[in-house]
């Protein structure tokens, strides 16, 4: 089934093997490259939480986007390792999942882990308020003041 989720190419697969196309460094391999700068790696940050909202806005979820599992090529973010993939459409406890996932990812990767942890949020919900019937909500019960609670 195609939907132009944000993953590498497959190039050959057989019994037992899969080979895909070079997909870039995994934001855990960027984020400790001494050779990229701050503003590279927020803008993989970034592109990591659209490309989560992009996937969770087609009923998907990836079932573990840890930092390892997201690269960047310098243009785009695509996933690998769907060894948690469920193929069923996606409700908003797992999408919830992957969020939390990615975001503990971001926040282990050191003291710049925080910086990672808020551009990956921001953009996920920056995408969020474009789409908000297709990604999770952070929590349904509305409080007093009409706000929906953290």
């Amino acid at each position: 089934m195609k939907y132009g989720a944000p993953v590498p190419r497959i190039l050959a697969e057989g019994k037992g093997y899969i080979a895909v196309e070079h997909a870039g460094a995994s934001l855990t391999r960027l984020s400790k490259d001494k050779s990229v700068t701050m503003a590279g790696k927020l803008m993989a940050c970034r592109a990591a939480g659209q490309a989560l909202a992009r996937l969770h806005g087609m009923g998907l979820a990836h079932g573990r986007p840890a930092f390892r599992d997201m690269c960047w090529d310098g243009r785009q973010i695509r996933f690998i390792d769907f060894e948690y993939f469920v193929a069923t459409k996606a409700g908003r406890l797992r999408k919830a999942r992957d969020l939390s996932i990615a975001i503990l990812s971001a926040l282990s990767q050191g003291s710049t882990g925080p910086r990672f942890a808020y551009n990956v949020l921001s953009a996920y919900y920056a995408a969020w308020d474009r789409n908000p019937k297709a990604l999770p909500v952070p929590c349904p019960v509305q409080v007093q003041n009409g706000q929906p609670r953290f």
